[in-house]
């Protein structure tokens, strides 16, 4: 059977994703029903357009209900949904620890390598590979906008992306954020440079201080060149970022002691774009800065967070909180051991 999936999917390249985008439409209907097509389309990062299509398709068919107060599942679509869950399991290669992992942490997938990034480095290049054949599955064909921030982990994972991503798309990398500064090798300038050489693609740069004043922020996004660069970002396919440990985040900031003492003051756990969360979830404080807001990530239909070894476990699990439904965490076995054992 799944060699007649890959014949599928040669001949109609989109198949997999259109199979799976359907379902995911029929699951938010069965959870939130009766739900109107916005609501729909805010859960899955997807446009309204594209649920309308999808919704009246699955009402010819008979799964689905439209109704004027919202749409609900047929008994057809109720069997239909529950059938399907472990077909779509396994052609997605869902194993029963990431199924749980996602459960738990709220978020549509998650993707486990073997092993610890903290003890062993191969498994970044396992982890670039995962994240490869999810950008594979899940762009669409033609150009497609994927916006990169940085990251240790990410940097060392940006050279196994696959070339064969560039079959039938034009990629076009672009940095989530300014970045001067930072490590050079880590900072999301860079990365798009490798993430581009590495499938053809192309990328734009964005050579400016990550944090900067409110005044200096309102100046700078009126420039033309970053303006580009911000008009790009908001109409991105895909985001990728990291998690990281809020006292390591705000030392490479700048921080001065006073600041980073009122930072472990509020227990400060994870940052992330420019946001630092408490365990709790909770935004303990905050810098300007000049890319991808928070804010605006709801409106991206496919993020992957970026995030391993078992010392980012807490971090990771603070930061789920926020995370958009449509957020997929790729990550090891020592920081997924962690969050669901506590080992």
């Amino acid at each position: 059977m799944d060699s007649d999936f890959s014949l599928l999917e040669a001949l109609v390249p989109d198949v997999l994703k259109i199979l799976r985008q359907r379902y995911l439409v029929l699951e938010q209907i069965a959870l939130h029903a009766p739900i109107g097509r916005r609501s729909v389309a805010q859960h899955l990062g997807l446009s309204e357009r594209n649920i309308r299509t999808e919704t009246e398709y699955l009402n010819q068919l008979g799964l689905i209900e439209i109704k004027s107060f919202g749409m609900f599942l047929t008994e057809k679509g109720e069997k239909t949904l529950k059938d399907a869950g472990p077909l779509i399991d396994r052609l997605f290669n869902a194993g029963e620890t990431e199924v749980a992992l996602a459960k738990k942490l709220g978020i549509d997938r998650t993707l486990i390598v073997p092993g610890n990034a903290d003890l062993q480095d191969r498994v970044y290049e396992e982890m670039g590979e995962k994240l490869s054949s999810a950008l594979n599955l899940l762009l669409p064909l033609g150009h497609s906008i994927v916006t990169i921030l940085g990251g240790a982990a990410l940097a060392k994972s940006a050279k196994y992306l696959s070339p064969d991503l560039a079959n039938n798309r034009q990629l076009e990398f672009v940095p989530g954020r300014g970045a001067l500064g930072e490590n050079v090798e880590t900072q999301s300038n860079t990365i798009v440079q490798e993430m581009a050489a590495k499938t053809s693609g192309t990328y734009k740069t964005l050579y400016l201080p990550e944090q900067v004043s409110a005044d200096a922020y309102k100046s700078l996004i009126r420039e033309s060149s970053i303006a580009d660069v911000l008009q790009d970002i908001s109409q991105s396919d895909a985001v990728i970022h990291g998690i990281g440990l809020a006292q390591e985040m705000a030392q490479r900031r700048g921080y001065d002691s006073i600041k980073l003492s009122r930072l472990r003051e509020k227990k400060a756990v994870t940052e992330c774009f420019g946001c630092f969360f408490d365990e709790n979830g909770k935004v303990v404080d905050r810098i300007t800065q000049v890319g991808l807001q928070f804010e605006n990530l709801y409106k991206i239909p496919h993020i992957f967070a970026f995030a391993c070894g078992s010392r980012k476990a807490e971090a990771i699990k603070a930061y789920m909180p926020n995370a958009p439904h449509q957020t997929w965490l790729i990550t090891d076995e020592g920081a997924s051991n962690m969050i669901l054992k506590g080992k």
